[in-house]
């Protein structure tokens, strides 16, 4: 796969960034309620992520011809003290297994650092196999499901401390 780049979010992304969120929990079998295929944020997810840019932010790969193929933000997570979530990791099906996640989570880590966080929180579902296999891998720890969860249906949920 020739270099993909990495950038922030611009308005342009907004609707291949809501069919790649959506594409990638339809084909697992999530476009349900309770899961982040309904959140009304995703007409506008530049908006959102760069409405608190102390806060939040979100960041996209793009590949060669300039078609953005994947995506990974970062929020504050209400649920626990000075906790950033990893949010709405996706990638192309067509560019799965060329280390994108890998590299747009260190992006999210390393932001969420730079915001002033001390760990960063996932909420996921059983169904996303590869992406628990690869939270695994990079530290992230399984963890029972916090009382301030958003997404109902998500039945995973992980952390991993920044240090």
């Amino acid at each position: 796969m020739e270099a993909i780049t990495y950038r922030q979010v611009q308005p342009a992304d907004n609707p291949t960034l809501k069919f790649l969120v959506q594409d990638g929990l339809k084909s697992n079998g999530l476009a349900i309620p309770g899961t982040a295929y309904f959140d009304p944020n995703l007409d506008d997810l530049c908006g959102y992520y760069m409405s608190l840019p102390g806060k939040r932010n979100y960041f996209v790969a793009v590949n060669p011809e300039g078609r953005v193929v994947g995506g990974c933000g970062v929020d504050v997570f209400e649920g626990l003290d000075n906790t950033a979530e990893l949010q709405k990791l996706y990638v192309a099906p067509d560019c799965h297994g060329h280390g994108i996640a890998t590299h747009l989570i260190a992006m999210v880590e390393e932001e969420a650092r730079r915001l002033g966080y001390d760990r960063i929180y996932i909420e996921t579902h059983s169904n996303l196999q590869d992406a628990l296999r690869l939270y695994e891998k990079l530290g992230y720890t399984s963890i029972e499901r916090p009382t301030y969860a958003v997404h109902e249906t998500m039945d995973s949920f992980l952390i991993k401390e920044l240090g």
